[in-house]
């Protein structure tokens, strides 16, 4: 009787070292977590943004799925995958919320979720212009659309800002547009741009962001937002009222040129406005941009660049010119000032 219990307790050891090896290749119970954000709702997803990033949160309710819980992101058509690591997991009763960053190129890009291996296909827009968001398609993500915070999330993203936001808490909140529970969430519009808007600065979010009367809804801007704009800008509306007005003006998109948070150039320019910016449209300028290009170029787009000459919003002038092209030039060159008639150069058109 004894043999045959040692020969039962070898044979239990060897099942259970053949399960152990065998665990990985067990199927595990679909979908063991919940994707609080983004919502996929009809399985398409489209996210349309000026930022090549998004955050990917998951909820987990049980302990042991966090040992499985892994993101991974195909990187070519060969199926070849890279780890994305999480950017935070923090835990409120019980439950844990793992809080990962997706980058994403334009068109489509396609995320695993381990242990299910479950598939996340996201396809990505960069915006530049307003005027072409269309969050009313149906698989356009836009998290705000039913709540300002929603409920799993309002446990945690709170008004209660961080020890080190450095803002003056006292004073912010005399004004009603002042928007704490924001910052949790986008603070990195704050900390990353060198240039903010002022609302940004100061997390007067609802001042743009505000739909209806009080804090209960929010939208994100589309179309034309002049009319927002000038709201502040009041000084601003008299380009409208110019001959020749630069095209995101006159279309009522200030954000084609400016970032309504912030960015790293003056005037929260999405790049240097002396010439990088303006051949981000005028693409037929671009070689004539460059310091070094074979043949002689005007020395001021070196110099003071594109708006040396041309107002980046509008003027009387054709060209949106700061002055008659006669007058314009022999600012600079006042050697020709004074001459009545003109001298034919062969170099000259």
């Amino acid at each position: 009787m004894s043999c045959l219990k040692k020969l039962c307790h070898l044979q239990l050891v060897r099942l259970c070292g053949l399960l152990f090896l065998l665990m990985p290749m067990l199927p595990y119970p679909a979908h063991a977590y919940t994707i609080l954000t983004p919502q996929t709702g009809n399985g398409k997803l489209m996210i349309q943004a000026r930022r090549s990033t998004t955050s990917l949160v998951l909820k987990v309710t049980n302990q042991q799925d966090l040992a499985y819980l892994r993101v991974e992101q195909v990187i070519n058509r060969k199926g070849d995958t890279q780890v994305i690591d999480a950017l935070g997991h923090w835990k409120d009763d019980g439950v844990d919320y793992v809080h990962y960053t997706l980058p994403m190129k334009r068109g489509s890009n396609t995320y695993i979720i381990y242990p299910d291996e479950r598939e996340l296909k996201i396809r990505y827009r960069p915006v530049r212009t307003l005027l072409n968001v269309d969050f009313e398609d149906p698989a356009a993500h836009l998290f705000h659309r039913n709540a300002v915070v929603p409920r799993d999330c309002a446990k945690c993203h709170t008004e209660k800002l961080p020890k080190d936001a450095n803002l003056d808490v006292k004073r912010l909140r005399k004004n009603e547009d002042f928007s704490p529970v924001c910052f949790s969430c986008h603070r990195q519009l704050i900390s990353q741009s060198m240039w903010l808007h002022s609302p940004s600065a100061n997390v007067y979010c609802m001042s743009c962001h505000r739909k209806g009367k009080g804090n209960t809804k929010i939208t994100v801007l589309t179309g034309r937002v002049d009319e927002i704009c000038f709201e502040c800008h009041v000084n601003k509306q008299k380009f409208r009222d110019q001959q020749h007005v630069h095209g995101p003006v006159g279309t009522g998109d200030c954000t084609v040129c400016h970032d309504p948070h912030g960015d790293k150039y003056k005037f929260q320019l999405w790049a240097d406005g002396l010439s990088d910016l303006c051949v981000g449209c005028h693409a037929d300028k671009k070689d004539a941009a460059k310091k070094s290009i074979g043949f002689y170029s005007h020395g001021i787009i070196q110099g003071g660049g594109c708006v040396a000459c041309h107002s980046p919003h509008a003027s009387a002038v054709r060209f949106q010119l700061h002055k008659p092209i006669n007058e314009l030039c022999t600012s600079c060159h006042i050697e020709l000032q004074g001459l009545s008639r003109a001298i034919r150069w062969a170099t000259i058109p």
